[in-house]
């Protein structure tokens, strides 16, 4: 068995993403711009769920290649 970067670790770098995506949200939070009658972050959050799906979809992809990779 290797050992792996955790830095490499697609978990991680996952995280990262979502982590960046929250901020970047919640730097809208105080604002008070509304669409719709709906706030801005409101929207961006409700945005997000895609990508959330997406990265999820990417997470299990990439650590069943990486136990393939293994085996």
């Amino acid at each position: 068995m290797k050992s792996n970067s955790r830095i490499k670790d697609p978990g991680i770098i996952l995280t990262i993403v979502l982590v960046f995506v929250s901020l970047f949200v919640l730097i809208w939070w105080p604002t008070d711009i509304y669409l719709m009658g709906i706030s801005l972050a409101g929207w961006l959050m409700f945005s997000t769920y895609i990508i959330w799906f997406l990265l999820a979809a990417i997470y299990v992809l990439w650590i069943e290649k990486k136990d393939e990779n293994n085996e």
